[in-house]
């Protein structure tokens, strides 16, 4: 009877939640060296620092457990930016409130330009959104002639920076953002048809799904939820960078294969993304804690990636 009760605590863990399991090494192994790592000024700056990386890896997971991938979403971070940003500087706050719409009318238009290519045209989505990533990139720089976008609107700081009730508003905003990819992923026929469709495509459409359709709306959400975190970004770091973003494309796929996703598709867990997105900026913060070079970084979080999958193979072995 107690080496079932074993068993079965061991069962409990799996691909998904086995990355707090390191997150909890990690945080001990800081702790131990740095006691006032974990008070709670700490948590929530660093909670505030994942947000912006935390949404747009929701988004990615669309896509993900769709069997795709996409590698525009920096890019349209980056215009994202210009739109609502220039928009304000130009026409105020009504400027403001269009450049927003824009902006996430853009993104939605992105994600459908990439599920198009890569559903009606079978082009690898790895191939594809790198290729429209560019060629954002190339129109943004077009556009605005290399120039920085101005100043970020109060609006935007208030939701990437200030805080309500002691908790900073971005934080918010990714709880929201969890709450609602839990429920979809969950709850409604949209998140079992992108099971479905990641799963096994051929056989989704004997079934009589739309695939195609399936596939270009996850490219859409991770379109939208981008230029989300793009305000979040940007309203925390204070400035327009035109390069604002640069290298989250690869960071969010990272923070989900370390939250035990699969890259082929047909399954993912929100939480096991909230776990990787979580280890990511707590490696950051704990490299630097520890004065080393930034270059280390790059280091630790492949270890962990590589302790992650590991930890969630043997899991899945166990059970």
């Amino acid at each position: 009877m107690r080496m079932r009760a074993i068993a079965a605590g061991r069962l409990r863990i799996n691909q998904h939640n086995s990355v707090y399991l390191i997150m909890l090494v990690v945080c001990l192994a800081t702790w131990l060296y740095k006691p006032g790592f974990l008070r709670s000024t700490n948590i929530l700056s660093m909670l505030r620092q994942a947000s912006a990386l935390g949404v747009l890896t929701a988004g990615q997971l669309f896509v993900i457990i769709a069997g795709g991938v996409d590698l525009s979403v920096a890019a349209t971070m980056q215009i994202a930016v210009v739109i609502y940003t220039r928009g304000f500087n130009f026409y105020g706050a009504w400027g403001l409130a269009g450049g927003i719409a824009l902006a996430l009318a853009v993104g939605a238009v992105m994600g459908i330009v990439n599920g198009v290519i890569v559903a009606k045209f079978r082009v690898q989505p790895f191939l594809a959104t790198l290729f429209t990533g560019t060629i954002l990139t190339g129109i943004r720089q077009i556009v605005t002639g290399i120039s920085s976008a101005g100043v970020i609107p109060d609006p935007i700081r208030f939701l990437g920076r200030d805080t309500t009730a002691f908790i900073p508003n971005a934080v918010l905003v990714f709880f929201v953002v969890i709450v609602v990819c839990l429920v979809i992923f969950n709850r409604t026929v949209f998140g079992r048809q992108l099971v479905a469709v990641g799963t096994n495509t051929r056989a989704a459409i004997f079934s009589g799904l739309d695939a195609d359709g399936v596939v270009i709306k996850s490219y859409c959400a991770a379109g939208i939820l981008a230029v989300l975190s793009s305000m979040l970004l940007s309203g925390y770091t204070g400035y327009a960078d035109m390069w604002l973003g640069s290298g989250f494309e690869f960071s969010c796929l990272v923070a989900a294969v370390i939250g035990g996703n699969y890259l082929g598709g047909g399954r993912g867990s929100v939480l096991g993304a909230v776990g990787g997105v979580l280890v990511t900026t707590l490696i950051l913060n704990a490299v630097l804690l520890f004065g080393l070079a930034i270059a280390y970084q790059y280091i630790a979080k492949g270890l962990v990636l590589v302790a992650a999958t590991l930890a969630g193979s043997l899991a899945t072995r166990i059970r």
